[in-house]
């Protein structure tokens, strides 16, 4: 259903060479965790980071795997364009990831408490402009009981949904500008709100779709 997208085929490829050419540079220990701070407080042996530069090559694969084994396969025609967006978006953050904990074991100064909030922001802000098109499916997506029930259900939560998204992504990115915890608790806080009201939401519209 999914052909291979060389293009990002080719950026994992170039980034595991590029893992070989440098590991020999690495220290024995590399960073493994970051506190909310942006400070690292866990390290790893450099063998890791062979499983990080594989990484996004296992998840693209998986991914183009998916719609060929889920029940509602012919949903993922229909929104073709925000799941194709989606294995682009996780293969590229994965990778800048990997290339994040390289640079930081060999040294230089990454501003990760900026960095990943507004990464994730970006992501939140690009697949909330899209979750309307996704159609009913057991894999990507807002999958409750009841979106899963109705589809109606489903395609009003998904659109409530998109707009939640996208305010949390922009709280993260604001919260990666301001670079304080406060502001990360803050982020994180914001999307577990959205998820909150997504199920609520998505729970009282198929109650109200089966009074009707």
């Amino acid at each position: 259903m999914f052909k291979t997208n060389k293009i990002i085929i080719s950026i994992i490829l170039i980034s595991i060479i590029a893992t070989g050419f440098i590991y020999g540079s690495l220290p024995d220990k590399i960073p493994f965790h970051w506190n909310i701070n942006g400070e690292i407080d866990a390290w790893t042996g450099k063998i890791f980071s062979w499983f990080i530069a594989i990484l996004p090559l296992a998840i693209y694969f998986l991914m183009i795997r998916i719609p060929e084994i889920d029940p509602k396969k012919e949903s993922y025609s229909k929104h073709k364009k925000a799941y194709e967006l989606l294995m682009v978006i996780l293969v590229l953050s994965f990778t800048m990831l990997h290339w994040i904990v390289i640079f930081s074991a060999l040294g230089y100064q990454i501003s990760v408490s900026r960095i990943i909030p507004m990464g994730i922001g970006f992501l939140f802000i690009i697949m909330g402009n899209y979750m309307g098109q996704i159609r009913p499916n057991y894999s990507f997506g807002i999958k409750t009981p009841w979106t899963l029930a109705n589809e109606i259900v489903w395609k009003k939560t998904h659109r409530i949904g998109g707009f939640a998204f996208i305010l949390s992504g922009l709280i993260f990115i604001i919260a990666g500008i301001i670079n304080r915890s406060y502001s990360f608790i803050l982020a994180i806080s914001s999307i577990f709100l959205a998820v909150i009201y997504i199920i609520v939401f998505s729970y009282f519209e198929y109650r109200k779709r089966k009074e009707q």
